[in-house]
């Protein structure tokens, strides 16, 4: 019994710690969670919502992020833009398949004092190559602060 309660102990820990917070996510899920992360500065957690690689068009600028190492926010950035935090205002899931999905969605990011300093809606491709959503692609038609454009 107590080689099973043992093995049991064992199973459970190895399969939570190969566990992602986005695995049981839906598409729309995953983005109010990237903002989460986000929002907490958490580029751990945001490393692993992108997938890798990954492209980001930001204002006609094609950049191709293969290196894991490279953040994929630069917060400092976004700091620098007068970035305290960002909001959703909407999200469509414009078509979704067992292993794709586009994601129009629209957000705000707000200074220290919450006012508005951009509002932009931008367009994400997901995938779940992993067994779980990633952002494999941002258009974007407007630069955005935060996003290095080569």
């Amino acid at each position: 019994m107590k080689q099973f309660l043992l093995g049991l102990a064992i199973t459970l820990f190895m399969s939570t710690a190969t566990a992602h917070p986005q695995d049981n996510l839906t598409p729309e899920g995953l983005m109010h969670y990237y903002l989460k992360v986000l929002n907490e500065e958490n580029l751990q957690a945001l490393q692993d919502v992108y997938h890798f690689p990954h492209i980001k068009l930001v204002s006609g600028q094609l950049m191709v992020v293969e290196d894991k190492n490279i953040p994929v926010i630069d917060i400092e950035g976004l700091k620098k833009s007068g970035w305290k935090y960002s909001a959703i205002k909407t999200i469509k899931v414009l078509s979704q398949g067992q292993n794709a999905a586009l994601i129009e969605m629209n957000f705000s990011r707000f200074d220290a004092q919450d006012k508005e300093i951009l509002n932009q809606t931008t367009y994400y491709n997901l995938t779940k190559n992993k067994g779980y959503w990633q952002i494999i692609s941002i258009h974007s038609m407007g630069a955005l602060a935060g996003v290095k454009a080569k």
